[in-house]
């Protein structure tokens, strides 16, 4: 049975990537025109407004010369898919097989 994973960005991890480099909390909180408490937030599991996040996301490929692709992630959930695709497919034949 195939599985879905969904994904999301580990604000932890991109936030320590970015201050590693040098910068403060204050200084990233400044440079997304945000607040320090807003950052702090973020680091403990908050998640940012879209805006915010994508700048951050900027940020962070700018100060570690990667890709986005690169951005650290962490699994939010695995889901097994049922093949429902192929029931319709079987259920189909049958009705074109009687007609």
């Amino acid at each position: 049975m195939p599985v879905v994973v969904s994904y999301r960005y580990d604000w932890f991890r991109i936030i320590e990537d970015i201050s590693r480099e040098g910068l403060t909390l204050s200084d990233i909180a400044k440079e997304l025109d945000v607040s320090k408490t807003a950052v702090i937030g973020w680091k403990q599991g908050a998640e940012p407004r879209y805006f915010a996040g994508d700048a951050l996301i900027s940020l962070w490929c700018h100060i570690k010369q990667r890709r986005k692709e690169d951005l650290p992630t962490q699994i939010l959930s695995r889901k097994f898919i049922h093949n429902y695709t192929s029931r319709r497919y079987a259920n189909a034949q049958k009705h074109a097989d009687t007609a």
